[in-house]
């Protein structure tokens, strides 16, 4: 059976969203662009290219914090998934039925051993491991604890390491850089 292997484009402006929408991946992480008078109409425009819509609720500019803004977030912005870094958000996005991606910033064993007791609690849809060096060097001990996808982001600056992450059982990879977004795994 073939292997997928998800690099998800991260657009950072507006320019880059065509660039986005025309590639092959199924799944935009809208980043920057974002905020509560646009994001409907983004949804619609990714949606209608048939594309699975990512945001950081933390980076939407004008949304809170609350349960009314995750409800919002799935019913009125048709967002698919949040990728959330706080506990108490995610059990939120996934109160609300939003897919719930936990961003993992691997700064030290401490953040790891975090995470770790994280994952259990969340059950979060997916994890997203950042920068992406120290993702390689920790996978296996993520994978003991978790079984769904995870992906890898941040300082992810050319093909070697993406095949690298490949290699090393990664189900993809989240990157702002276009010149990464054209995927040779899924031509295999």
């Amino acid at each position: 059976m073939k292997r997928t292997f998800s690099i998800i484009p991260s657009v950072r402006n507006m320019k880059d969203l065509k660039k986005a929408l025309s590639i092959s991946e199924n799944t935009i992480l809208l980043s920057t662009i974002t905020h509560i008078g646009n994001l409907k109409e983004l949804t619609v425009l990714c949606h209608g290219a048939g594309k699975h819509v990512i945001v950081n609720h933390e980076l939407v500019g004008g949304l809170g914090n609350d349960t009314i803004a995750f409800e919002m977030l799935k019913n009125m912005y048709k967002v698919d998934a949040v990728i959330e870094s706080n506990q108490i958000y995610a059990g939120k996005a996934k109160a609300a039925g939003i897919e719930t991606i936990l961003k993992v910033p691997l700064i030290d064993s401490l953040a790891l051993e975090s995470t770790l007791k994280l994952i259990a609690n969340i059950k979060p849809n997916m994890i997203e491991v950042k920068p992406a060096v120290c993702a390689l060097s920790n996978i296996e001990k993520i994978k003991k604890q978790y079984s769904g996808k995870i992906i890898a982001s941040g300082f992810i600056t050319d093909v070697e390491l993406i095949h690298k992450l490949y290699d090393n059982g990664f189900d993809g990879i989240m990157t702002s850089r276009q010149n990464l977004w054209n995927n040779p795994f899924n031509k295999l």
